[in-house]
């Protein structure tokens, strides 16, 4: 196994973990949990990042999907950064916490389909 490939298996399982941590996040602080449950996504978050550059750095030709799914995540970077400057203003601009999740959504359709083409490519062929 490539190291390319370990990377990228091991960029999928993280993603998977970071959208179990965020639903339980989610549905933790709508049940009125504690406050620091909503840093329980930041780890695998972080992490995910770091591979997701790694991949991009190592990166070969990619498909259109993938290509959305690297600018995306690109996208999706410069928005949480916006946001938490935005936020750290003495007069916070709250709506810009909202434009992570655009491209936040876009990651997820793009993962997922990578995701359902790479497994169902080897539930056919074995």
């Amino acid at each position: 196994m490539s190291w390319n490939t370990r990377i990228r298996q091991w960029h999928r399982r993280l993603a998977l973990t970071f959208v179990a941590t965020l639903v339980v996040t989610v549905v933790g602080l709508a049940l009125r949990g504690p406050a620091w449950l909503s840093y329980v996504p930041l780890p695998p978050l972080i992490l995910l990042l770091l591979s997701g550059l790694v991949l991009l750095a190592r990166g070969r030709r990619a498909g259109a999907i993938r290509t959305t799914h690297r600018w995306s995540a690109a996208v999706f970077t410069a928005t949480v950064l916006a946001t938490i400057v935005a936020l750290a203003l003495p007069e916070p601009v709250v709506w810009v916490s909202y434009l992570p999740l655009f491209p936040l959504a876009l990651l997820l359709i793009t993962g997922l389909t990578m995701l359902v083409r790479q497994y169902g490519r080897h539930s056919v062929t074995d």
